[in-house]
């Protein structure tokens, strides 16, 4: 058993513990206190000076298979109510010949970025299963097929591939897939006791489209599909959509979430939905900003996910805290760091990581510090430190 001292743990279920430990053996840990009250309970002590212990960080949210697009989340989009310029792009360049290696290989690296900026889990998103083997010190990932289709026809086609399908599902979003295709892909995830994706309200031309019909996607859809004629506008945002079409509880998870009204909050706190928020992902892409403060003034404990490298110029979710803090200066930030810790392991189901507690994943985070800080939580969001994995009690 190993004891972990440093001048501050921070545990995140509680408060912080200046001059802490932790113990752990077999990558678990054991306890946790003041230095003073675990003297002498393990075989050796690690001392890290100038660190702060935390819980290793969950990104919640990541397309990796979309990691070779790297030049499309440099650019900066901009228009707020037109997300088409960006899925144009996207699929221009996903309809180029690329070779699987070199896919393969961007997702590799995308894994070891995540895993140096301390992530222990992240939920990935994909349309193709990869069946690359793990290495034990990249981040564990919970993968999810996604889903869509828009028309009866690419519905039905879906539909069949939900059929074969052996793992998690998705569905991509209100206005790409059928609402027969939701509910199908949320009633499997129901039997499955599944995490249930979708992005939900990511700009004002869904809104549009769902309110009226109209905007900017409804020529681009009709460029795909040919015709719209079995669409009928429900008349209202995305999250009351997917409330009339009962997909909403608390195993679903609604991404993005920037267009969204009070009311709307106010069904996703009743029904007790997962947020996933995007902030670097907004920042590239143009629509706006997702109402964090409102958000939490009902309850709603949201998580944090960088989206994919076509969308995003970085996955760091240190970055994703400090931009979030940036758009929202009166947030707390201990509620942010909790949106990158254990509300996101609550939200996918990991209750194993997210806080420092006895019998949880001894995989955590040494912090480096120059002077200690006054308001640790302001300190960790800034992302202005050094982050290093510790070892754990196995030496790996």
């Amino acid at each position: 058993m190993i004891c972990y001292r440093a001048p501050l743990v921070v545990p995140v279920s509680r408060a912080p513990i200046r001059d802490g430990a932790v113990l752990a053996a077999n990558g678990q840990i054991m306890a946790l206190g003041s230095f003073s009250s675990l003297r002498g309970q393990g075989s050796r002590v690690v001392d890290l000076e100038d660190s702060i212990i935390t819980p290793a960080l969950i990104n919640c949210h990541s397309h990796l298979e979309l990691s070779h697009l790297a030049e499309l989340g440099r650019e900066n989009y901009g228009a707020d109510n037109d997300i088409t310029l960006w899925i144009r792009a996207l699929l221009a360049a996903r309809g180029k010949e690329v070779d699987g290696e070199i896919i393969k290989a961007a997702v590799d690296l995308a894994l070891i970025r995540l895993r140096a900026g301390g992530v222990v889990l992240t939920a990935d998103i994909g349309n193709i299963k990869s069946g690359r083997r793990r290495a034990a010190k990249l981040p564990e990932e919970m993968f999810f097929m996604e889903l869509l289709g828009f028309s009866p026809k690419t519905a039905d086609e879906a539909l069949r591939r939900l059929k074969a399908c052996n793992t998690a599902c998705a569905a991509h979003a209100p206005y790409s897939t059928h609402p027969r295709l939701i509910q199908a892909v949320k009633a499997r995830a129901d039997a499955r006791r599944d995490i249930f994706p979708i992005h939900t309200a990511e700009s004002a031309a869904e809104i549009d489209f769902l309110a009226s019909g109209g905007g900017p996607l409804r020529p681009f859809l009709v460029e795909r599909l040919g015709r719209l004629d079995f669409f009928t506008p429900p008349s209202c945002g995305a999250v009351e959509y997917l409330e009339r079409l009962r997909v909403l509880d608390n195993q679903t998870m609604c991404v993005h979430c920037v267009h969204i009204s009070e009311t709307e909050v106010e069904i996703l706190a009743r029904r007790a939905a997962q947020v996933c928020l995007c902030p670097g992902s907004n920042r590239c892409l143009g629509p706006g900003r997702a109402p964090a403060a409102l958000l939490l003034k009902h309850g709603l404990r949201p998580c944090l996910g960088t989206d994919s490298l076509a969308s995003n110029p970085s996955l760091d979710l240190w970055r994703e805290m400090r931009l979030l803090q940036e758009d929202n200066p009166a947030l707390a930030p201990e509620e942010i760091f909790k949106m990158a810790t254990i509300n996101g392991a609550m939200a996918l189901g990991r209750g194993e990581f997210g806080s420092l507690e006895p019998r949880k994943d001894a995989r955590m985070l040494a912090v480096r510090y120059e002077q200690l800080p006054e308001d640790v939580f302001s300190f960790l969001v800034s992302g202005k430190h050094q982050t290093a994995w510790l070892e754990d009690s196995n030496g790996s």
